[in-house]
C-alpha cells in the first residue's frame, strides 16, 4: 500500500514538472513575439517618418536600388526627382538626343554664257560623235571629235567665250594647240594654229579675244584645205561644238 502511494505521488510530480516547463516555454515565446512586434512597429514608424520628412524617393528609385545591389554595379538613370512642395514631386525625364543634320541637296550650277564661233568660215567636216568616218590624210576609219572650219593662213582665231588658258603645246599630230578652260566643266582645244600665238599658259581671255592665227600645222589633216580643228570637251566627253555654241549642249 505504501509502495502504491509512492508511485502515485511520483507520477503526480512528474506531470506537474511537465506542465510547469510547458508554461515557461509559452511565456518565453510570448515575450519573444512581443519584442519582435515592438521592433517591427518601431521600424515601420521610423520609415514612415523618414518618407514624410524627405519625399524624394520613388518606387522607381527603390527598383533601381534593388537592381544595383543585385548586379553589383551602379547604374545611371535619366530620372531626376525634384521636390517642389511638401508631399509633391516633379519628375523630369532627360532623353539622349541624336545629332540631326539638315539634308542638303547638291546641284550642279551652270552659268549661262554666250558662245561665238572661233573662226569665220565654212564648216568642211562635222562632228561625228560615235560614228566612224574616213580620215582623208591617213585613210583610217575613226571618230571625228570636233569640227573643221576652213580659212586662210593668218586669219585670226578667237576665244569662243571667256576662260583661262590651260596649256599651249606643239602636238605631233594636231600642230600648235591652245587649250582653254571656259568654266562649267567645258574645255576647248583650238588645233592647227600658226606658231607665235598671243596667249600663254595661265592667261585669262575674254570672249572674242584673239588667241592666235590660223596655220597649217596639223599633220593628221594636212591633205585637207587650211582649216581650224576645234574640239569641245565637257567632263571628259567630246561634244558637238555647234550644239554648244547654239546653247544646245
Amino acid at each position: 500500500m505504501n509502495i502504491f502511494n509512492k508511485i502515485k505521488k511520483s507520477q503526480l510530480f512528474t506531470k506537474k514538472s511537465y506542465y510547469g516547463a510547458l508554461a515557461i516555454c509559452l511565456v518565453m515565446v510570448g515575450v519573444a513575439c512581443f519584442y519582435s512586434y515592438q521592433k517591427t512597429t518601431d521600424d515601420l514608424t521610423e520609415r514612415m517618418k523618414s518618407i514624410a520628412e524627405n519625399p524624394v524617393t520613388t518606387v522607381q528609385d527603390e527598383a533601381i536600388n534593388v537592381a544595383e545591389k543585385k548586379d553589383g554595379v551602379k547604374k545611371e538613370t535619366a530620372i531626376t526627382t525634384v521636390p517642389e512642395k511638401r508631399n509633391e514631386t516633379k519628375t523630369t525625364t532627360v532623353k539622349e538626343t541624336e545629332a540631326s543634320y539638315p539634308e542638303q541637296s547638291i546641284q550642279e550650277t551652270s552659268v549661262q554664257r554666250s558662245f561665238s564661233i572661233p573662226l569665220s568660215g565654212e564648216i568642211i567636216q562635222d562632228f561625228s560623235g560615235n560614228e566612224l568616218v574616213k580620215n582623208q590624210t591617213t585613210g583610217a576609219w575613226q571618230t571625228h571629235n570636233g569640227i573643221d572650219i576652213a580659212g586662210n593662213i593668218g586669219d585670226e582665231v578667237k576665244a569662243m567665250t571667256e576662260g583661262t588658258v590651260l596649256d599651249v603645246t606643239e602636238d605631233h599630230l594636231w600642230g600648235v594647240v591652245v587649250v582653254i578652260d571656259h568654266g562649267n566643266g567645258i574645255t576647248a582645244r583650238y588645233c592647227g594654229l600658226n606658231k607665235g600665238v598671243t596667249v600663254e599658259k595661265g592667261s585669262h581671255v575674254s570672249q572674242d579675244e584673239v588667241i592666235g592665227a590660223l596655220g597649217n600645222t596639223a599633220d593628221i589633216e594636212s591633205s585637207m584645205e587650211v582649216h581650224l580643228h576645234f574640239e569641245i570637251i565637257r567632263n571628259e566627253m567630246y561634244l558637238d561644238p555647234i550644239d554648244v555654241i547654239n546653247n544646245k549642249g
